[in-house]
């Protein structure tokens, strides 16, 4: 089973750039987890909560700023993969205004983990 949240809104001070370490900026990240779920008892032992799970991107996004959103794609995606239920993500990070002389709507990585 896939389990999709998308765009998770968060301020941070990620970047390479002065003017991004200073001043901040929006970011999107979105996952798509895969995990066996074979049981319809309706108990969230058997899935994951999401609660915890956007905790844990948060607390990650949070904890260390960094040069690269390629590097922070890695540290969520391996601090995710620590749960066991986990057989992989996909993680998406878009940066929304870029410090680049061209006219976009934001960048982006995407990873993917497999256990």
């Amino acid at each position: 089973m896939i389990i999709k949240i998308n765009e998770i809104q968060l301020f941070g001070y990620h970047g390479l750039y002065e003017e991004e370490k200073e001043n901040g900026q929006n970011f999107i990240i979105s996952l798509a987890i895969d995990i066996d779920y074979m049981d319809n008892n309706d108990k969230i032992e058997n899935t994951l909560d999401y609660t915890k799970i956007l905790n844990e991107v948060k607390d990650t996004f949070n904890q260390k700023r960094y040069n690269l959103i390629e590097s922070l794609a890695v540290a969520i995606s391996d601090n995710l993969m620590t749960n066991k239920k986990i057989k992989s993500l996909d993680i998406s990070i878009k940066k929304e205004s870029p410090p680049i002389d061209a006219k976009l709507s934001s960048v982006e990585v995407n990873l993917r983990k497999i256990r």
